[in-house]
Parts: structure tokens; C-alpha cells; sequence
């Protein structure tokens, strides 16, 4: 059985930081005839991109990484010590050869384990480690708590940056209200992953790729995040599309939003009316964007 070239971590966002570990284990294994594996621990913390868009990132970014383990924070893995983690997830569970952690990894219970405790317990297993500093850009660390702040306010750039690819949402069409045909402005909703961070409600301006079951296509849009106050009052956000020149039957579909540039907020409207005039302010600022 093969050895494994095991990178951990919470990796909420996949970033840049991530992806250099991503990269470190996938080399080690291409070199050393081992297999590249990522366990990914899971915690309440929503993430930046769900399982679905995980998977794709690792098919596209880095294809020979095809296996990611999950493991939850159970009440029972919380109370493993460091040394049974290494013992019984790393070496029995996992087969592993070689680890490639962050420097700031801590494990065990209470968080009583760290790169040092991690490289001694190598020593004894028979596996080798190697720890990877912080990647800081302009001056700052990339992290996933970086990124969300960047979503939290709008900015796209900034979390593209730092991510190192495009924020998007992924998701299957289903049927919505279908409020926006009647107003002239047929939209796209998306089923979302309720773990799923989503960034400043509001309007964008937006790229939508469509899978028609053999390729993607990409569209110009404009997308609302957000709770609608103008027609909803539920309590989950939403995620609506109005395509340019689009009208074609995409239930079922698989798409991807990518939300570019920030037009505004989220506001109630005194009705429909006002809404649509709206719509077409905002349509007509996010072609001046394009």
C-alpha cells in the first residue's frame, strides 16, 4: 500500500496559503510514488466554498489530488490527545509518509499539539514533515478570516486576490417565484448550501457559466444576494440572476455565479413599480461596468 502525502487543516477557503501546501504534498507524491491526500477537519465555521465547488477547484487546480477526507470535531475526536491522532487517524487510518502543515497548526485535545510536538511525533511514526510559513501579500496574511472581511464588504477584488481564482457560487437551477418574468426581467435561482459564506447583500455585476451537460458557457449578468425585502420575508438569502439576452429552459442545470463588481445594497421598494425601474438603473451600471 502506498504511502500518503497528507496536507490538514480547516481549509475554509482553499487560498493562496492553502494552495502551497496543496502544491507541496502533490510534488512530494508525484516524486515519491505517494498518494496526495488532504484531511480536511470540519467545524461549525461556514465556508467560502462548499464541498461541490471544492471538488472542482481540486479537479481543475490539481488533478492528482483526487482524495479528501472529512473529519468532523465529534465529541470523542475532540478528546483524542496529540500522539493518538498522529497514531491512530495519521498512521493507522492514513498510511502517512510525509505531513505538510501551516506553522500555526495545533491539534490534539485542548489544542495541545503544534508543529513541534507534530515533527517529534514523525520521528517516532516514520514520517516526515514540513511546515509551511504564512504567505503574505501587500503586507498582509493571507488567511480565510482576510477574505471574509473582503466579502463582508463588497469587495471582490481584493477576495479574488488573496484567493487566487474568483469567488463564485455553484449551485443547480430550480424554480423560483418567477416575479422577475413578470417584470420583464426572467432570473436564474440557485440552490444554496446553507454553510456557504456569501458576500455583502446586494447587487453585482456578474459572469454566469452554464453547464449544458457536455461544456460550460459563460454569460454577462446581473445578480442579487441577498433576503429580498421588497418581496420576501423569509429568513434564508437568495441568489437570483437576470442573464442578457437569455431566455432558454435551464431547470436542472448546473451553473456558477461569479459576482465582479458591487453595484449596491439591498433596499425595500414602496412596490413594484419602483423595483423595476430599478432593475433597469442597475442593469444599465452594470453594462457601464462591463
Amino acid at each position: 500500500m502506498k504511502k500518503t502525502a497528507l496536507t490538514i487543516g480547516k481549509f475554509n477557503g482553499f487560498h493562496l496559503g492553502h494552495q502551497m501546501l496543496l502544491k507541496d504534498i502533490a510534488e512530494v507524491a508525484e516524486r515519491e510514488g505517494m498518494t496526495p491526500r488532504i484531511l480536511k477537519l470540519v467545524t461549525s465555521d461556514s465556508g467560502i466554498f462548499d464541498s461541490a465547488e471544492i471538488a472542482q477547484f481540486l479537479e481543475n487546480e490539481f488533478p492528482s489530488i483526487k482524495d479528501i477526507e472529512y473529519i468532523t470535531f465529534t465529541p470523542e475526536f475532540a478528546k483524542m490527545s496529540p500522539e493518538e491522532f498522529v497514531s491512530r487517524i495519521l498512521v493507522d487510518e492514513m498510511n502517512v509518509g510525509y505531513v505538510s502543515v501551516g506553522v500555526d497548526f495545533r491539534f490534539g485535545k485542548d489544542r495541545a499539539g503544534d508543529v513541534k510536538t507534530l515533527r517529534e511525533l514523525g520521528e517516532k511514526y516514520g514520517f516526515r514533515l514540513n511546515v509551511i510559513d504564512k504567505l503574505r501579500i501587500d503586507e498582509n496574511i493571507v488567511s480565510s478570516s482576510l477574505i471574509r472581511e473582503k466579502l463582508a464588504d463588497g469587495d471582490m477584488k481584493s477576495a479574488e486576490k488573496y484567493l487566487g481564482r474568483p469567488y463564485s457560487i455553484m449551485g443547480k437551477v430550480e424554480s423560483g417565484k418567477k416575479l422577475g418574468r413578470s417584470l420583464g426581467y426572467p432570473t436564474v435561482n440557485i440552490a444554496l448550501d446553507e454553510t456557504k459564506i456569501l458576500p455583502r447583500y446586494g447587487v453585482y455585476s456578474s459572469v454566469v457559466r452554464i453547464f449544458d451537460g457536455k461544456e460550460w458557457h459563460n454569460y454577462s449578468g446581473i445578480t442579487n444576494i441577498g433576503m429580498r425585502p421588497s418581496i420576501d420575508d423569509g429568513d434564508k438569502a437568495t441568489v437570483e440572476t437576470f442573464i442578457y439576452d437569455f431566455n432558454d429552459d435551464i431547470y436542472g442545470f448546473d451553473v456558477i455565479i461569479v459576482p465582479e463588481v458591487f453595484i449596491r445594497d439591498e433596499r425595500h421598494f414602496t412596490g413594484l413599480e419602483e423595483l423595476t425601474q430599478q432593475i433597469a438603473k442597475d442593469i444599465e451600471m452594470a453594462a457601464s461596468l462591463a
